[in-house]
């Protein structure tokens, strides 16, 4: 009997390291996503581990969340519209350690309204620490020309490297140029997409989320067509993907404290050990 004791021991010890408990926050609390919250203040005591989750909760259609990098949050200087989250339950998890920056990027709500939020992540393991990731690069586009007429940009970009993670920084003077990003066809044409869909800030700033190839061009009249103002990179996977947003739905709120909750398969596991457990004992 004592040894069988001994087996059952063991096995619930077993089980100790899968109940480990993400936690899931929901960014603002009972504010939620919207413009005029201190999602600093709301970030201040909490501490996010890889793992746990965000959950941007928002009117669909009023707001949406962008990653973005440090320059990007500090210009509130958003990605192109196709990297937006606009489901209105928006849930990121996060898979690496170290600081993350977040903004909405409908107009001024990020510059007028501090609808942004910047957390550090700490690693959720006490595991060894992995090996640092390869330091991301920040290209400004032309070097000392910038975004302009009548320079070669491939020859500019010809003998650099652009990775999964590095920026590129379109600079230019403002309402003189603008930056689309298009499609292989609308390169080659130098057909611009809507106006609506520009950067026009003079200091654009993208982030290379995905590997592939990348075409910018300038959408003024005759600037991509006879002054060559555009642009074709080929970014390499050399970093990790970005924490993608994981479909669900709609978790129901923790009446004490609704800003975060603990995720169900920790539960389900630990019900799943002692179901076990206790058949073991029927047959003793």
């Amino acid at each position: 009997m004592a040894s069988k004791i001994l087996c059952l021991i063991i096995m619930i010890a077993g089980f100790l390291p899968a109940i480990t408990m993400a936690t899931e926050y929901w960014v603002g609390g009972d504010k939620g996503w919207t413009l005029d919250v201190d999602y600093q203040a709301w970030a201040k005591d909490k501490t996010f581990k890889v793992g746990d989750t965000l959950v941007f909760k928002y009117t669909k259609g009023h707001h949406n969340v962008f990653k973005v990098n440090q320059t990007a949050f500090q210009s509130c200087t958003a990605p192109p519209p196709s990297e937006a989250l606009t489901t209105g339950h928006d849930v990121i998890t996060l898979a690496k350690p170290g600081k993350k920056w977040y903004i909405c990027g409908v107009p001024t709500h990020c510059s007028d309204h501090n609808q942004k939020l910047v957390i550090t992540v700490e690693d959720g393991a006490p595991a060894p620490a992995p090996a640092a990731p390869a330091p991301s690069a920040e290209y400004w586009v032309g070097g000392d020309k910038g975004w302009t007429n009548d320079v070669d940009y491939q020859a500019w970009a010809k003998d650099k490297t652009f990775k999964v993670g590095d920026t590129l920084v379109f600079k230019y003077t403002k309402g003189h140029h603008n930056v689309f990003k298009v499609n292989q066809t609308a390169f080659q044409s130098c057909i611009a997409p809507p106006p609506s869909e520009g950067l026009t800030t003079g200091h654009d700033v993208l982030t290379l989320a995905k590997p592939g190839k990348k075409w910018y061009i300038c959408g003024f009249p005759t600037h991509c067509s006879d002054h060559n103002q555009k642009l074709v990179i080929t970014v390499e996977g050399g970093a990790p993907a970005p924490e993608a947003p994981v479909p669900g739905p709609a978790p129901k709120k923790d009446d004490s404290n609704n800003s975060y909750k603990v995720t169900t398969s920790a539960y389900k596991i630990f019900v799943g050990g002692v179901v076990l457990i206790w058949t073991i004992l029927t047959l003793v």
